[in-house]
């Protein structure tokens, strides 16, 4: 995802990606992108870049909780900055430093960055998943488990009598 900076006209530019996701490498890789498109703006000025880029990207993970494969969206936007002056950034800017003569800058990089802030920290197919049973491992999705669901580690029982539980009726 390159964007020929010396050919573009001063002022805001726009752009549009269909990414190969095969040039988006993920280090630790739980789940896999499906698609991904970008829409960037691009403002060009003398001394810098500006490049905001809203991306939407399909991809499949595996439920944390019931652990079935289920296909998600994630949508973000995120914006790049790129000066050739380094004493006109401000200290705590995110900028990356080009030099004048560069011809080209790639996205890819704060694109990839873009999906992995944009993952959620649990993939959960469903807000009501059930998961699995505790005992048996069942899908409590897609189908009953003969468990008993009243079964509790037995080093609670002295917590319940605190709490008034199991007490005898007087």
């Amino acid at each position: 995802m390159k964007v020929g900076i010396q050919s573009l006209k001063g002022g805001l530019n726009a752009f549009t990606f269909d990414v190969d996701v095969a040039d988006i490498e993920f280090d630790d890789e739980n789940f896999e992108l499906v698609q991904v498109n970008v829409r960037s703006k691009v403002d060009k000025n003398e001394q810098s870049v500006v490049v905001t880029s809203d991306v939407t990207s399909i991809i499949k993970l595996t439920c944390d909780a019931c652990l079935e494969s289920f296909s998600g969206t994630l949508e973000d936007s995120y914006v790049l900055l790129y000066a050739s002056d380094k004493d006109a950034m401000e200290p705590d800017d995110e900028v990356r430093l080009i030099s004048s003569g560069t011809q080209f800058i790639d996205l890819t990089e704060g694109l990839r960055e873009s999906i992995l802030v944009s993952l959620p920290i649990r993939f959960k197919c469903s807000d009501n998943c059930k998961g699995l049973c505790d005992q048996c491992g069942c899908n409590l999705n897609t189908s009953q488990c003969s468990c008993g669901k009243e079964s509790t580690d037995p080093r609670w029982d002295q917590l319940k009598g605190l709490l008034g539980q199991d007490r005898p009726s007087s």
